[in-house]
């Protein structure tokens, strides 16, 4: 759903939750007849599905403001780069995701693959347009650290959209091209 032309989705999780709220509330009135379970129930539904809707909204809001001073100030990193000592770097990071996960409460996470390593990048709320595993990705973001451990960080992604392909440094394909090319002359001379 489109509000104000921001896209809000309810978390599935919480959908479910409301229909069988809805459902209980419905069951009860028939078998009781009293409208006290219809005068409290549907408001209790209507709360339920818009608090989230209004929460997303904001997030999603303040997310697009982050994201036009976060990009002119993100540098390109690779997996590998990343450490502990980047936090609340802003970062545009690339790769291909291989797992997603806490999709059913609205807070998907994401292991991403890139040619010199893996991360983790988290969003606080589904990105639009949705990406599943095998998409390749653009990810906007800064680097936080879990709390649990001080040495595990992340990517918290501020925007996650899908590209062709990854980019390419010149100075990695030129190593591999310069490596390449030592592994035939040495292969030459053992011969």
């Amino acid at each position: 759903m489109k509000i104000r032309g921001i896209t809000v989705r309810v978390p599935p999780l919480l959908f479910a939750v409301t229909v069988f709220f809805a459902a209980m509330c419905a069951m009860m009135y028939g078998s009781s007849k009293d409208a006290a379970y219809i005068y409290i129930g549907v408001p209790l539904c209507i709360i339920l599905i818009c608090m989230p809707l209004a929460m997303n909204y904001m997030t999603e809001k303040q997310l697009q403001n982050q994201l036009l001073g976060l990009k002119t100030r993100a540098k390109f990193t690779r997996a590998r780069q990343i450490s502990p000592a980047m936090l609340g770097t802003p970062v545009v990071v690339e790769g291909k995701i291989l797992k997603v996960s806490g999709i059913l409460m609205g807070k998907p996470v994401y292991l991403i693959s890139d040619p010199t390593g893996q991360m983790i990048v988290r969003r606080f709320a589904h990105p639009d347009p949705l990406v599943g595993v095998g998409a390749v990705v653009e990810i906007v973001g800064t680097i936080a650290r879990k709390i649990t451990d001080a040495n595990a960080v992340y990517v918290n992604a501020v925007s996650i959209r899908p590209i062709k392909q990854l980019r390419t440094d010149s100075a990695e394909t030129s190593q591999e091209k310069s490596s390449a090319s030592e592994e035939k002359t040495h292969i030459k001379k053992l011969h």
